[in-house]
Formats: structure tokens, sequence, C-alpha cells
């Protein structure tokens, strides 16, 4: 919050799908952001070859969904990125950090 009071861009870089309720469930949490971004809805937009697991969550080659984030924060020129994947991490050139949120914790 105190990035986005200060007048900082907030971009949410997210795997789920805006149609799934990604984007439902961050404001539900009370994520302060300026932008919002699904890896899904972007390679759907651009015609990569996807297909959904059992669960219907969707999925591509992993070196295509891995590196996404870390292309997007070059295009957008992000200054850091935190994140719960720390596989994605090898694709970044904008400053990575890793870090594991427990959503049953009280605090978040």
């Amino acid at each position: 919050r105190l990035f986005f009071q200060a007048g900082h861009e907030i971009h949410i870089l997210t795997g789920r799908r805006e149609s799934d309720g990604a984007l439902k469930e961050i404001e539900e949490l009370g994520l302060e952001h300026t932008h919002f971004f699904s890896i899904a809805d972007y390679h759907t937009e651009i015609g990569t070859k996807m297909h959904n697991d059992e669960k219907g969550r969707p999925w591509m080659d992993d070196e295509t969904w891995d590196r996404t984030k870390g292309d997007y924060c070059k295009k957008h020129k992000i200054d850091f990125c935190i994140d719960d994947t720390e596989r994605y991490r090898q694709y970044f050139e904008t400053p990575f950090a890793y870090m594991k949120i427990n959503k049953d914790d009280e605090n978040i």
C-alpha cells in the first residue's frame, strides 16, 4: 500500500485468468494495484498453443509459461518483482525476490 500511496505503479502478474476470478480475489485481499496481467489471458490473446489440465487450468510448454513474467517485466521496465515461484528467477533481468505466502496466515 505504501508504494501505491506514494504514486508508484503496482503490476499484479498471475497465471490465473481474469475470468476465473483472479482479479476479484486480488481486490478482496485489498491489494492495491495499477495494472493486472494474466499469463493465460495474454497467451490466449496472442494465440499460443495451450491446453487445460484435469482441473481446467491453462497450460503450455514450461519454458514459454515460465519466462512470461520476466519478459513482461523487461518490456514494461519494472523496477523489481516479488513472486512465489522460484523457478521463474532464471528468466528475469529485473531484480527478483522469491517469497512464499501462506494464505492461511491471518497477518496477510
